[in-house]
């Protein structure tokens, strides 16, 4: 109704400001078998639109972890939720984020296999973020983008965790 308005006295559409950047903290898998450790990483829109994450319009930009252009394009990420942990603070909807460039990056199976019920592997490191509401199709803020949450300092330390 309100373009129809618009259209009769002659304004113009105001363009999409897209997704808000923010900075949140995940967790880092490294491929070299190093400890997980928290990152916090500015979101990005560059490359969001036309790949298997443009629903959120903003991910976390791991792109400087990834070596090469082919890396980033090459990626995908799966969702997971955590329930009744000891600490609930990190209950909630996560989504990992990773490359399956196996040919510029080496092969990462430093990943905790209770997340997903069997052993994982990734093409370089693999991240991990969570994102604000429990379900997929809550997980959008009031401007209909990606609500990202931070992790919890006491993730890492949940036996789910282990590597």
């Amino acid at each position: 109704m309100q373009s129809f308005i618009d259209f009769l006295f002659g304004r113009q559409p105001q363009p999409d400001a897209g997704p808000r950047i923010v900075a949140i903290t995940g967790i880092r898998f490294p491929a070299d078998g190093s400890k997980p450790h928290l990152i916090t990483l500015a979101t990005t829109t560059k490359g969001v639109k036309d790949g298997p994450d443009s629903p959120w319009g903003h991910i976390p930009d791991f792109r400087g972890f990834c070596r090469t252009q082919r890396a980033w394009l090459w990626r995908d990420n799966d969702t997971f939720r955590l329930e009744n942990q000891p600490n609930s603070k990190c209950n909630g909807l996560y989504v990992t984020f990773y490359s399956f460039d196996l040919e510029s990056l080496p092969e990462n199976t430093n990943f905790p296999i209770q997340l997903y019920g069997r052993e994982r592997s990734f093409a370089g490191d693999a991240f991990v973020f969570k994102l604000k509401g429990n379900e997929i199709g809550f997980d959008l803020g009031e401007d209909g983008w990606a609500a990202w949450d931070n992790v919890h300092p006491e993730i890492l330390s949940l036996p789910i965790m282990k590597i």
